[in-house]
């Protein structure tokens, strides 16, 4: 954790944003607000001791909203590694009751999302309701293919052959020790493998993003490899789009073992 000063009129961070941190006021006044139709529309202030932008640190999507400094503010800033630093020297059931509560709100920002788009269904004209009719709803129903493309991953329960549905959707190495609890595995794919490590213990996650799909690393201490290209472990590029069709995904290095296809459904 660290603490940040940002001064009045600062935004801290705008919608759309790819960001992964959460943020408590310690001393200050913060407005989140949305643009909707080309207007801000507020949603509140929020004030000392008040908690936001945790859900871009769980789910890994762009913000949703924007947040700006209305006075000076100090800001404890949290990551995603830094909580789970936290609650590894604290209590079990505590962070068995976190790992619920996380569970719970990935499920309603996945209603809201689809809510928000049966609204924007029902209150597009006619025309445009015709024409969205005649496209392939294969993208906008939210399924991947994931295969299992190695003996490694053949072996291994937990990672055959699967539709996948939910996102974001996780891969991260399963825990060794039953003390070593990851609040934000719930709902990854959790990979066996035996030292030296390819795999960390959150490694990478898919997230679909207007009908299109997207790897992106979770800063893995080797990398990921998408159809050939690395993502993190140094390189620049942290997220790339799957392309329609077959996908190569590797957790680690080229000669790792943990390797997948990601199927994505042709348009």
């Amino acid at each position: 954790m660290r603490t940040e000063t940002v001064t009045a009129g600062t935004r801290i961070f705008a919608q759309g944003d790819h960001s992964q941190e959460a943020y408590r006021i310690l001393q200050g006044r913060v407005e989140i607000s949305l643009n909707e139709a080309e207007k801000k529309v507020v949603l509140g202030t929020l004030a000392e001791g008040e908690i936001f932008g945790e859900m871009g640190m769980i789910e890994h999507l762009p913000r949703t909203g924007t947040a700006e400094a209305l006075t000076d503010v100090t800001l404890e800033v949290i990551a995603e590694d830094d909580l789970n630093q936290s609650l590894l020297g604290g209590n079990e059931t505590l962070t068995s009751y976190l790992s619920t509560i996380f569970e719970r709100l990935r499920g309603v920002n996945e209603r809201l999302r689809v809510a928000h788009e049966q609204l924007d269904r029902l209150s597009a004209p006619a025309s445009s309701m015709r024409l969205k009719r005649r496209q392939p709803m294969v993208l906008s129903s939210g399924s991947l293919l994931l295969e299992p493309d190695s003996q490694e991953t053949r072996s291994q329960s937990a990672l055959q052959k699967q539709v996948i549905r939910s996102f974001p959707f996780a891969f991260g190495r399963r825990a060794d020790l039953a003390a070593c609890v990851d609040v934000f595995s719930k709902s990854h794919t959790l990979i066996g493998e035996r030292p030296p490590y390819n795999v960390s213990r959150s490694h990478c996650v898919i997230v679909r993003e207007k009908g299109a799909y997207y790897i992106q690393d979770r800063k893995s201490k080797l990398g990921t490899l998408v159809n050939g290209q690395l993502l993190g472990a140094g390189s620049e590029v942290t997220r790339v789009r799957l392309e329609p069709g077959a996908n190569t995904l590797v957790l680690g290095p080229m000669n790792s073992t943990i390797r997948f296809i990601l199927t994505v459904p042709s348009e």
